[in-house]
């Protein structure tokens, strides 16, 4: 589908060129498995010191990421745990974690997203058309683009939200049938809920507007 080439091409087109932030440095650092408690506070320190945390360290391991980010972070650990296995497949860059290859797990996840909304919008309202429109939107958005080009998880909670959306359609369609909802889509639904909420807290924003809308099917369902 052209949508998905063109929405790559501008994910990775540049995707070094703006510096990285405060909060994307947090990600190189605890996706490393390392710790800014490493970074003494009190007194003068050399650059080697202060770029200590954004090292590779053959010892650090998932183990280590999950340590730090619960005592140093208030994010959960999913995304960290997956770019901490990502970035193990690419040299370092000057003795350094590599900007490049920790934003590029986000611009793969935000490409695999227009495909995912394609197939929610066909699912959703069974035209093609529709998933058509939603991909190209999906592909060009600025802010996708922006969002897809940082070393963050918003592109994995976005991507956890289409999947989950896909079951609540799914969900909604049995309802409205009065049939049974199919044991494996239950189950699949719970699980990238839970990673959901694992990748991202604001997931449960979505949670709550899903459940809002299975109210809404079962009271109309008991009324008629």
């Amino acid at each position: 589908m052209a949508w998905i080439a063109i929405g790559t091409a501008l994910r990775f087109t540049n995707l070094t060129a703006k510096s990285p932030w405060a909060d994307e440095f947090a990600t190189l650092v605890f996706s490393l498995g390392n710790s800014f408690d490493t970074v003494p506070l009190d007194r003068a320190i050399s650059l080697d010191t202060l770029l200590m945390p954004l090292r590779l360290r053959p010892d650090a391991d998932i183990g280590a990421v999950f340590h730090n980010l619960m005592t140093e972070s208030t994010h959960p650990p999913v995304y960290f745990i997956l770019n901490h296995l990502w970035m193990q497949l690419f040299a370092p860059e000057h003795g350094l974690a590599s900007l490049w290859a920790a934003r590029s797990l986000s611009a793969i996840l935000g490409a695999i997203s227009i495909p995912a909304i394609f197939g929610l919008g066909w699912l959703a309202f069974r035209s093609r058309l529709v998933g058509q429109i939603a991909a190209a939107t999906i592909a060009v958005s600025p802010y996708g683009i922006y969002q897809a080009q940082e070393a963050r998880h918003y592109t994995l909670a976005i991507l956890s939200i289409i999947a989950s959306l896909s079951c609540l359609v799914i969900a909604t369609r049995a309802i409205h049938d009065r049939t049974p909802l199919p044991i494996w889509v239950g189950l699949i639904w719970v699980v990238v809920n839970s990673l959901g909420i694992a990748v991202h807290y604001f997931f449960a924003i979505a949670l709550c507007a899903e459940a809002l809308v299975l109210l809404r099917f079962w009271i109309l369902d008991f009324r008629f």
